[in-house]
């Protein structure tokens, strides 16, 4: 059974000198705040947030789905649509993902800080501090909180 979810998303991004030229800035960390409504459901390995983006013609951009496994201990993004990607979160751990950049599919090694997950089918929030890396080099920082909660049009008083 699908639940109607309201999710938040709070993200920083801090970048690394790699990619930067000598003499160039490198631009302030960045954070952003995003919004939507999606879906959730429990599954054999642990539970399941699903929600779509839509893009500036206004049909749907591409679906993220979140998966969270292992005593929620592991979390995994899948993003289908305009550009793929695949990330494995694993306190302590460091993983090899794709990032399909619309030319051609990079390996990045995703290395998690930290991971808090108290994901339950009532709601609850998932903290993940990592670091992606391109051929070895430190590319980014980057901490990533995903906040559900039901939806409030399904509550019942």
């Amino acid at each position: 059974m699908k639940i109607p979810i309201d999710i938040k998303i709070d993200s920083e991004r801090i970048y690394s000198e790699l990619g930067f030229r000598n003499g160039e800035e490198v631009p302030a960390p960045e954070t952003s705040s995003m919004r939507f409504n999606g879906f959730m459901k429990k599954t054999k390995q642990g539970i399941q947030v699903e929600y779509s983006e839509i893009g500036e013609s206004g049909k749907k951009s591409s679906v993220t789905t979140i998966n969270t496994f292992g005593d929620n201990r592991i979390v995994s993004v899948n993003r289908i649509g305009q550009l793929n990607s695949h990330m494995v979160f694993e306190e302590g751990k460091c993983h090899t993902c794709i990032y399909d950049t619309g030319f051609f599919p990079m390996h990045l090694r995703v290395c998690t800080k930290g991971l808090t997950n108290n994901l339950s089918l009532q709601g609850g929030k998932i903290d993940i501090d990592y670091s992606v890396e391109i051929v070895g080099n430190l590319a980014e920082k980057n901490k990533l909180s995903v906040s559900v909660s039901p939806d409030k049009s399904i509550i019942i008083s």
